[in-house]
């Protein structure tokens, strides 16, 4: 069967399917749990064009985004991953000689399906989600509806057909040396090696000491950074929905926008909120009011905290760096009776710095919860003005809110989000052992 090998120069990514003679070839699972999510996203978007019949050309720029955005994300995440492999894999003794030789480590999807198929299929859902509602709108002449869906379809297929095998994850499914591949035996011991990320089984208090010590200036850096970046959101953000507010207070029609707003309270159904495709403007206008001066008032709590978390802060340094000079005598110190008392003094310092600690992080989920209430009020504001132009309008605002939500959880090292997307062996070793 003819198998399209370069389109305008350009081959699939990872189109290799036989690792010949490179150096080292890893063979990853697949995770399509990125495609699902892609798909499902531009169904919502197409039911809800789909109900109010507007802004159909708004959809296929909206799915164009997504295509590209998920695209980029997904190489980041391949080049992620094979740049984590080479680190590790370096230092295998079995493979430590041909990394050092700059040999590039080649990385494979475990299963490799039909790229033309896939493409034709993807293509042909990209194309239906988002032109198909095009001739639905008879005034707009043939010709460009026709040219649209060329272009989809061309650009969905090219983009499908050369990045079809990115949904990877960190499982290795089987390795290659030379081209030969290597036995279960020795490919247990990969994925083992792979999966102890502690190599040193020192339990000594000194060692502790020292790696508690890091981990808390590493930890304190990361305090005052979050503090300077509520401080400055605060600022920006609360002025900005001041402003708002300040505005709004000097119209002649306050009262009824509060009265508005009130009989919404009452009955949120009510049919009279809508003007068309639009919240109606007095509605509008009072969500705006109380929602601005919500955001203010938020942020203005989180700068009447900065002084007690600034404080904490201070204290935790200063513990930090009693703790530091403590640990650079007792590393310099010959004798073991003054090593002990260093040792006893720096273990006082880090009691110190728990403490502290907690009561910086009890400071900061405080201040958390009311930058969560501000910006929760600061998006409302913004989304109510969307609805304010029009309902479609606020739909796709709101698409990107959420999307914008869930990259910023991914993002986050700390969040279960993340932790499954990236899943690796490990993780699912761990839990079928519980």
């Amino acid at each position: 069967m003819y198998k399209m090998k370069h389109i305008f120069g350009v081959k699939p990514l990872l189109s290799r399917n036989d690792p010949k003679n490179e150096a080292i070839s890893v063979f990853l699972g697949n995770s399509y749990q990125f495609l699902w999510i892609d798909i499902t996203v531009r169904i919502i978007v197409f039911l809800i064009v789909i109900w109010k019949q507007e802004f159909v050309w708004a959809l296929l720029l909206l799915n164009f985004s997504f295509l590209l955005v998920t695209t980029y994300y997904l190489k980041r995440r391949f080049k992620g991953i094979q740049t984590y492999l080479h680190s590790r894999l370096i230092a295998y003794p079995d493979f430590r000689q041909s990394l050092e030789s700059k040999n590039k480590l080649f990385i494979y999807p475990e299963k490799s399906f039909n790229k033309i198929k896939y493409s034709l299929f993807y293509s042909f859902v990209f194309v239906l989600l988002s032109c198909s509602l095009l001739f639905n709108d008879n005034n707009q002449l043939f010709v460009i509806k026709f040219v649209a869906v060329f272009f989809a379809a061309v650009i969905s297929f090219y983009f499908a057909w050369r990045y079809s095998a990115i949904f990877l994850k960190r499982d290795v499914s089987s390795v290659y040396i030379q081209g030969e591949k290597v036995n279960n035996k020795k490919l247990t011991q990969i994925k083992d090696y792979l999966n102890i990320e502690d190599f040193i089984n020192d339990s000594s208090l000194h060692y502790k000491n020292d790696m508690f010590i890091l981990k808390l200036d590493k930890d304190f850096n990361i305090y005052k950074e979050k503090l300077e970046t509520f401080l400055l959101e605060s600022v920006f953000l609360g002025a900005l929905t001041f402003t708002t507010f300040i505005q709004i207070i000097d119209d002649k029609n306050l009262q009824d926008y509060m009265i508005s707003f009130k009989l919404f309270l009452k009955n949120m159904l009510k049919p009279e909120i809508w003007a068309g495709s639009k919240l109606q403007e007095t509605l509008g206008f009072g969500f705006l009011l109380v929602g601005s001066v919500v955001s203010s008032i938020m942020y203005m709590v989180i700068l009447m905290k900065r002084f007690p978390i600034i404080k904490s802060i201070e204290n935790v340094r200063g513990h930090l760096k009693m703790a530091q000079f403590y640990n650079e005598k007792e590393n310099n110190e010959t004798s073991l009776a003054s090593k002990e008392i260093y040792t006893q003094q720096i273990q006082v310092e880090i009691a110190k710095c728990e403490e502290q600690k907690i009561i910086l992080d009890s400071n900061f989920r405080i201040v958390s919860f009311f930058r969560a209430s501000g910006l929760l009020s600061f998006f409302m504001v913004l989304l109510v003005a969307t609805m304010m132009i029009s309902w479609i309008f606020f739909m796709s605002a709101l698409i990107v809110v959420l999307y914008v939500v869930v990259a910023a959880k991914m993002i986050d090292d700390d969040t279960k989000w993340r932790r499954f997307i990236m899943s690796n062996q490990k993780q699912k070793e761990a839990k079928g052992g519980e």
